[in-house]
């Protein structure tokens, strides 16, 4: 068998022939078809779902509408309405004048986590609107919960607040239960009051303590 001569004349060496057999098996076995194959529809799948959209329609379902009403006796899980939880703070027309809940030890710190990871980035951590956030807020900061408007607030103005959101503060009706809402009141409540709070009425103690740290 003769060797393959290249352009020049030149007869190839054995490792050059064995390249220029496997160059051209290669470029003679590529398909241009194989190119535009149509992808599996499977791998697709989380694209181009099926899947039913609010407000449109669905044969399979009464009235041919995606939309139902709600089962008789249910209550809808996004604000628990028949919470009586929710319904102490934030019915209609109605403002708690009291937490409707056992405020402990446990539920106030329970509060301040809550506060801490919802509240403070805007509001500060000692609730004086005093954070990084409220710098950056030119045209409206959020205000010092210890303002004598909000102090004088119900608790339950204070809960529909977290559970509806206000001006621009969104509502957390998703992030906190209704328990863990009261929690964040209560905390907010003890906030104030260690803010006002006279020196004279505050235990033996802690008058000693302060008066340990007098300059």
């Amino acid at each position: 068998m003769t060797a393959p001569v290249s352009p020049a004349g030149a007869k190839a060496t054995p490792v050059a022939a064995a390249f220029l057999v496997t160059a051209l098996g290669a470029v003679t076995g590529c398909r241009t078809e194989q190119t535009l194959v149509t992808p599996d529809p499977h791998l697709n799948r989380m694209v181009e779902q099926e899947k039913v959209l609010p407000y449109g329609e669905e044969p399979l379902l009464p009235h041919d509408m995606s939309l139902q009403k709600p089962p008789a006796g249910t209550a809808r899980t996004d604000t628990a309405l028949g919470d009586p939880l929710v319904q102490s703070g934030a019915a209609s027309g109605h403002e708690a004048d009291r937490i409707p809940l056992r405020v402990d030890r446990a539920m106030v710190l329970e509060g301040r986590r809550s506060f801490d990871t919802y509240c403070a980035p805007c509001h500060g951590v000692l609730g004086d609107g005093d954070s990084v956030v409220a710098e950056k807020m030119v045209h409206r900061k959020p205000p010092s919960l210890h303002e004598p408007r909000i102090v004088a607030e119900p608790p339950g103005r204070v809960f529909r607040t977290i559970r509806a959101g206000y001006g621009l503060m969104p509502s957390y009706a998703r992030s906190l239960s209704p328990s863990q809402a009261w929690g964040v009141v209560a905390y907010v409540r003890a906030l104030q009051i260690a803010r006002s709070v006279p020196v004279a009425q505050l235990p033996p103690e802690m008058r000693a303590e302060l008066a340990r740290e007098a300059p």
